[in-house]
């Protein structure tokens, strides 16, 4: 929790101004993948850093456009059980929004099997979607559920592959930015997993984090080259914060 604490305060970095497009407030990330565009199925893979940025994405997708945001509520589909209200409270204080609103702007739902994501996402978001005004969405964790022991690999895979391509065409039919996030597991059937939620992701980005920094590596952007930027979890910047 210190880790995601320390990134949040971050982004303080100015947000990216008079652009249609999602901005994270991180000036390191927001220069490396160039905003988020609707339409698009983005996937943040590896340390816990990448579900800290998904949480604050929930929060600036609240502030109006101008200010690097989709004026928009959030659906926020978690997988893996790691929704944080104080993370999303923290960062909503910091982005001038009240943290009471902030929440009360995602819509939550948890999956607790794999069959329930499958019937989440390939069901009842398409549904939901159509009768609320949300530009994004969120999947949490989104390969955990299918590496239980009660479900066989290859009927993983199968229903896995259902559910991203579900997801790849929802970002394309309503305009959404969609954001998957995978944290890292020692799990070989979980990276097999990932491999075919890369391929079809427009933007892939994976985070390693250190004591002191957290390396970010495109490695997938329909017009970027691959590229890495390190952002220093402790500077002065950040400690005059804490």
């Amino acid at each position: 929790m210190q880790r995601l604490s320390m990134l949040t305060r971050i982004l303080l970095q100015p947000p990216i101004i008079g652009m249609a497009v999602l901005s994270s407030g991180i000036k390191e990330l927001d220069d490396l993948l160039g905003g988020l565009k609707t339409g698009e199925l983005v996937v943040f893979h590896g340390s816990a850093a990448c579900h800290s940025v998904t949480e604050t994405l929930c929060v600036r997708s609240q502030l109006p456009r101008e200010d690097g945001g989709l004026d928009s509520p959030v659906v926020f589909i978690d997988g893996g059980n790691v929704f944080d209200p104080y993370l999303i409270s923290e960062t909503a204080c910091l982005s001038g929004l009240k943290p009471e609103e902030a929440l009360n702007n995602i819509w939550i739902s948890r999956a607790f099997t794999s069959y329930q994501m499958v019937a989440l996402i390939t069901e009842k978001l398409p549904m939901f979607l159509d009768s609320t005004p949300s530009k994004i969405v969120v999947v949490a964790d989104i390969a955990a559920l299918f590496c239980d022991s009660s479900i066989g690999t290859l009927e993983a895979i199968k229903i896995f592959n259902r559910v991203i391509l579900s997801l790849w065409k929802l970002a394309r039919k309503q305009d959404i930015v969609l954001v998957a996030s995978s944290l890292w597991s020692s799990s070989e059937r979980k990276k097999r997993l990932e491999q075919f939620l890369f391929g079809r992701a427009d933007i892939v980005a994976g985070f390693e984090e250190t004591d002191l920094d957290l390396k970010i590596d495109l490695e997938k952007h329909p017009s970027k080259i691959p590229a890495s930027v390190k952002i220093h979890l402790r500077t002065p910047t950040v400690q005059s914060l804490l």
